[in-house]
This record gives C-alpha cells, sequence and structure tokens, in this order.
C-alpha cells in the first residue's frame, strides 16, 4: 500500500500497531491519521489528513488533526488558529475547511 507523504514535513508514514489498532504516523513531525481496527480505515484518515487541496489557513500554513479526550481538532501549524470538539477526524477535516470560509 502506497500512502501519500506527510504534508508538513515530507516524510513518508509508518504503520504502527497496538491493542488490535492500526494507525500511520510520520516518523519525524508525528502527524497521524486516526487509529483503527481496520488498517484500510486508518490509511484513509492518514490520506485525508495529508490532501493536497487541504485548505491552508491565512498565514499559509496547514492544519495539524490531533485527538484530545476523545474529540478531534485542527490546529493551524503556524498560527495555532484552532478548531475542533469533532466526534471524528473526517468532521475535524471538515470543520477545518468551513472555518477558514
Amino acid at each position: 500500500m502506497i500512502l501519500p507523504a506527510c504534508i508538513h514535513c515530507g516524510q513518508d508514514p509508518e504503520r504502527r500497531e497496538r491493542d488490535g489498532r492500526v494507525m500511520f504516523i510520520c516518523p519525524v513531525c508525528n502527524a497521524r491519521g486516526a487509529a483503527a481496527t481496520c488498517e484500510t480505515w486508518a490509511s484513509a484518515t492518514w490520506r485525508q489528513v495529508n490532501r493536497d487541496d487541504l485548505p491552508t489557513h491565512g498565514c499559509g500554513h496547514r492544519p495539524r488533526f490531533k485527538a484530545h479526550e476523545g474529540k478531534w481538532w485542527a490546529c493551524c501549524t503556524g498560527c495555532q488558529h484552532l478548531t475542533g470538539g469533532f466526534m471524528s477526524i473526517q468532521g475535524a477535516v471538515a470543520g477545518w475547511a468551513r472555518s477558514l470560509r
């Protein structure tokens, strides 16, 4: 399976597995997709947060997606613009785009 490189540093992701869950993570900057019981779903979330067409914030930087206390957040790596509280990584990606309109 070929996955896109990290949009933040250009490194190829690593596959990590623990407790029956799989995730893809950048070994350099720790950007990550969601952990899932299905490798296909884990790779889909990696692709989603590393899309070329993911909008940048007004400062020109891209978001980093993180889970905190069961909710997903998107934070600009430049100016720290934050949006979140979403129940899924897909919701966080959509919320990020919506917050830039």
